[in-house]
């Protein structure tokens, strides 16, 4: 039987032992008591209010055991219906004193991640000059990532809890805006020592996918949330700033989309088009030697991050991914997934190193 459908079969198995309630996917507030029923036409938003009201759990809530989902795409799009048609500045004033000022935390830690005033400004700013012509998509995605039956993040979440078994996230998943930042992160909202625990999603992002794309985005940062549960039992922040970390960490996470989605285009699982894919399987060899003199000079994370966020133009855009899935390609010949994902940062490294020479060698021969 195809892989995906047997998905399918066991996702019915899993859906019925888990769930038992929980038609909607509740919207939670950080720190919010739940509020008093009251009469409502939108039949969503009264059950929500109910579960809230009884104590019961979303259907998501249920998958993810120990986390709650906080959307905060509602106050973005009341934050919209007020500001849409004010000055910039007056924007920015509302902005920080309403979305920003509810979700501090978020936007510390996920968004802003220390950056200076000026900068925040400037992110800000262009955050709230683009994202009007988002918002017809934005509320379509509200719609879709809150109804469990069409949810594509309900049916990641229920992948996961049948290809991997044990994954249990810990943590809250947050749906709000990145501010263009990013599509999906592990960001560290759930501890004090700057480790990566929880997943966000940048909601004007993924509000502009497509629907195969939006399942391999999710599918591919629930991946990291899983791996990292591991990989932070070994490792620190620090490791973060080694190249060969985050080229293992995205390899892997693209092999598990694959593993997962076998029928679709590699393509999709990169991010890649037509030309992107064929200029990097031509380049491989030559990206692989480059690549491996980071690795073996220890070079700082500002000459390797290019390759992952396409901010350097001399290295090609998200070349780290594709390298990344190579090495873990190969590397599945001899161990499993779940092998490769318990092993130690050093254990990657030497792997990494290893597979990267042997590419490079088939380039210069």
């Amino acid at each position: 039987m195809h892989r995906r459908g047997r998905v399918g079969l066991l996702a019915l198995v899993v859906l019925g032992i888990v769930l038992s309630a929980a038609p909607t996917l509740a919207r939670v507030q950080p720190s919010a008591p739940a509020q008093s029923a009251t009469a409502s036409t939108a039949a969503d938003s009264a059950i929500g209010t109910a579960q809230a009201q009884s104590g019961q759990r979303s259907i998501t809530e249920r998958l993810m055991e120990n986390g709650r989902v906080i959307n905060m795409i509602d106050d973005l799009l009341g934050f919209w219906a007020q500001a849409r048609n004010q000055p910039l500045a007056r924007q920015r004033w509302f902005w920080r004193r309403t979305v920003e000022r509810k979700y501090a935390d978020y936007f510390e830690r996920a968004v802003y991640r220390g950056a200076d005033e000026a900068t925040r400004r400037a992110i800000l700013d262009d955050y709230l000059t683009r994202a009007p012509e988002r918002l017809e998509a934005l509320a379509h995605f509200n719609q879709l990532i809150t109804d469990p039956g069409v949810s594509p993040l309900v049916q990641e979440l229920i992948d996961f809890r049948v290809w991997f078994r044990d994954f249990r996230p810990k943590t809250d998943i947050y749906i709000g805006p990145s501010l263009f930042r990013f599509d999906g992160a592990i960001r560290p909202l759930g501890n004090k020592d700057g480790v990566p625990d929880t997943l966000c999603l940048g909601a004007e992002v993924l509000a502009d996918y497509e629907p195969d794309q939006l399942r391999m985005t999710l599918a591919h940062e629930l991946f990291h949330l899983y791996h990292f549960g591991f990989l932070f039992d070994h490792a620190s922040p620090e490791d973060f700033k080694t190249a060969h970390i985050p080229l293992m960490i995205e390899g892997m996470a693209v092999a598990a989309t694959e593993l997962l989605y076998p029928t679709l285009d590699r393509r999709i699982h990169l991010h890649f088009d037509d030309e992107e894919l064929a200029a990097q399987e031509k380049q491989l060899g030559a990206n692989a030697a480059r690549f491996l003199q980071l690795m073996t000079s220890s070079a700082p994370p500002e000459q390797f991050e290019g390759w992952f966020n396409s901010s350097d133009p001399d290295v090609p855009a998200r070349g780290g991914y594709f390298l990344g899935q190579e090495i873990v390609r190969r590397l599945l010949t001899v161990y499993t997934l779940d092998q490769l994902v318990r092993m130690k940062p050093y254990e990657l490294k030497a792997r990494a190193e290893h597979q990267m020479h042997q590419i490079a060698q088939v380039h210069v021969l």
